[in-house]
């Protein structure tokens, strides 16, 4: 017999008997829909009615099943709950916008919280001694830039957790959610030994002092509280979130499936980010003073933009494999993230540009620091612009998980963006070819995620893709 795709389990019915969809025969006549309670499920938006109208005892029979084969979640209860009124995809585009900016406005909370405890040491440090803010360049490459590689287990966080959600798995959710704790914990451990035992030959690489890196750890003390905080929410939604498990080998290769391409773009942007400070070390103290405020205000603006990028990871995967997929409202999500990032973009980009113009006395006062600050204006802005709308284009392509384009792009953007580096440092560049460079890094990113998401064979636009669809199940 031919396979049909269904979006559910079938229903359990081993002894093959005919399920009726109609009222037994005992009744004469049709009770009106208004005492059913069943008026407001006429709605042509309500796709389940088909799974509630049905007798008042097969009703509860079919509740009963469709809720245990569909880990716990009824689908007559789903749409009494409205969800899919509140689904972000099914909105106008200026609905959307605003759903997008409550998302993003707590989120950002937390990407900011180690950025600005790092300006503010910058700030500090700054205005007692040009060479000890020169030195922190070093310092911030070993504890700020290892702290942002792992946040590679936040992106496969929200991956996972997000495409779980969207088959209504929530045990699934519940182990993810415990497995991914135990990665995270690890990670910390080694951050812990790899700082205490191999910090100091990690500063000597950077010609840095090696007491630097006390510094910024007042960091420590906003991750810990921040991290118990978002433990505490997830118990108040229902999951266990102080529970922590040993991952299995299956668990292992699902979280290296999705964390490897992750952690390699992590690397890439933290690699390339580290040369630059590495090559304005050999220009002098006064210019990597200057490239220490620099690349700390720039990091302050840049993670406004990541949420937008937690936004389609969450969002997303309804859309392109969820039971409600729909690739046309996954488009409009899409262009209501550009937007967003564009705008988002333009802000950032005047307000951080303006705050080292108008304001450089708040990080140095010494005027040949501030002369060099100034010199690398116009590449600051220009790359800080396109940040929020490139992390957007990213992070629907991670949702979709189309990993192995994301890996590789960023793996060459890195190769040519180090290949320039060397270029515009032995060419006697300076700081401001150094600051072009970025331009280039981060532009080049923009511009082949935008090409790939409009592909007509990209994500977005196969209907006929497999590797786009939702799990097929097959009946005889």
């Amino acid at each position: 017999m031919q396979a049909t795709p269904l979006f559910y389990p079938p229903l359990r019915n081993p002894n093959l008997k005919s399920l009726s969809f109609y009222h037994s025969s005992t009744f004469s006549t049709k009770p009106p829909l208004p005492h059913l309670g069943f008026s407001r499920l006429l709605s042509k938006d309500h796709r389940f009615i088909k799974n509630c109208i049905v007798s008042s005892q097969e009703l509860s029979h079919f509740d009963t099943e469709i809720t245990a084969q569909n880990g716990g979640f009824s689908l007559c209860d789903r749409v009494n709950e409205g969800e899919d009124d509140k689904m972000l995809g099914t909105q106008n585009l200026w609905s959307q916008i605003k759903e997008i900016m409550k998302f993003t406005g707590p989120a950002t909370g937390l990407w900011i919280c180690g950025p600005l405890m790092s300006l503010i040491d910058t700030a500090v440090i700054g205005q007692g001694s040009s060479i000890e803010l020169a030195a922190l360049g070093p310092g911030t490459v070993l504890c700020d830039y290892m702290s942002y590689v792992f946040m590679f287990l936040s992106v496969a966080t929200s991956n996972m957790v997000a495409t779980s959600l969207a088959r209504e798995d929530k045990k699934e959710v519940q182990h993810q959610i415990s497995v991914l704790l135990f990665v995270g914990l690890a990670g910390g451990l080694f951050m812990l030994f790899f700082t205490k035992f191999f910090g100091s030959w990690a500063l000597t690489a950077f010609t840095g002092p090696n007491n630097v890196h006390i510094v910024p750890a007042a960091n420590t003390y906003v991750q810990v509280v921040a991290g118990y905080m978002m433990i505490d929410s997830l118990n108040k939604k229902g999951f266990n979130a102080f529970a922590i498990s040993v991952p299995s080998l299956d668990d292992l290769r699902t979280i290296f499936t999705i964390s490897a391409p992750v952690f390699i773009t992590m690397m890439a942007k933290v690699a390339f980010y580290a040369l630059i400070i590495y090559f304005a070390t050999n220009m002098g103290t006064y210019t990597v003073a200057a490239h220490q405020v620099m690349i700390q205000t720039y990091w302050m603006w840049t993670v406004w933009g990541e949420p937008l990028s937690q936004t389609a990871q969450s969002f997303m995967p309804e859309l392109l494999y969820g039971i409600n997929r729909n690739l046309s409202k996954a488009r409009m999500l899409l262009k209501s993230l550009i937007i967003i990032g564009a705008i988002l973009g333009l802000i950032l980009g005047i307000v951080g540009t303006a705050v080292p113009w108008l304001f450089p006395n708040i990080f140095t006062a010494d005027q040949k620091v501030i002369d060099e600050m100034h010199k690398v204006l116009a590449p600051y802005f220009i790359s800080l612009a396109v940040t929020p709308a490139a992390l957007s284009l990213e992070g629907t392509l991670l949702a979709g998980h189309d990993l192995k384009f994301v890996s590789l792009m960023m793996s060459g953007c890195f190769t040519l963006g180090a290949i320039v580096l060397l270029l515009v440092s032995s060419g006697g560049f300076g700081l401001p070819g150094c600051w072009y460079a970025l331009i280039g890094f981060q532009w080049a990113r923009f511009f082949l995620c935008l090409q790939r998401l409009l592909s007509p064979t990209g994500m977005l636009y196969s209907e006929e893709s497999n590797d786009y669809k939702p799990e097929m199940l097959k009946v005889a």
